[in-house]
């Protein structure tokens, strides 16, 4: 699942094998990538020729068939993050960092009082055998840290808050 952001508009994305599905509306695309910028795109019998001429980050300029749009693409791993209270996207006001997945608190890296900035280590995760560094998702100040090392969280779980 991914999101796609076009002139202002979005539009959900899913596909489950060659199905697609976009907004809750079923559609058969054919697909023919043409060469690393540019593909055709066949969908309910109209062509689409569609060529990425700047990209920075999520964001970028396409042509589709020679008219020029802005567009943005979330993947399902950014929508998830956000809905987790870490949005990568932007650096507003900071109010809490929530575990993305269950694990195991292995270090506290920021302690209360501390000033953060986007990007920060905040604390270590344990999660499937593998070290995740928590990153400040913007610029604050640590208020709590509501875990110590050896804490076992759930996903979706406060874990430090900023004032």
């Amino acid at each position: 699942m991914f999101e796609v952001t076009l002139q202002g508009k979005k539009y959900l994305i899913e596909q489950q094998g060659n199905a697609f599905t976009i907004n809750g509306k079923a559609v058969n695309p054919d697909l023919v990538r043409i060469d690393e910028h540019r593909l055709h795109l066949l969908i309910n019998g109209k062509g689409y020729t569609i060529e990425r001429q700047h990209a920075e980050g999520s964001d970028s300029r396409i042509l589709v068939n020679k008219q020029t749009f802005e567009s943005s693409l979330r993947t399902e791993l950014d929508l998830m993050l956000e809905k987790m209270g870490i949005n990568s996207g932007t650096e507003g006001k900071v109010n809490e960092l929530k575990a993305p997945m269950p694990g195991l608190v292995l270090r506290l890296v920021a302690q209360p009082g501390d000033e953060v900035k986007k990007g920060d280590a905040l604390l270590v995760l344990e999660s499937m055998k593998m070290e995740n560094v928590l990153k400040a998702p913007g610029a604050g100040i640590v208020d709590k840290v509501l875990v110590t090392t050896g804490n076992a969280v759930e996903k979706g779980q406060a874990l430090v808050l900023f004032r």
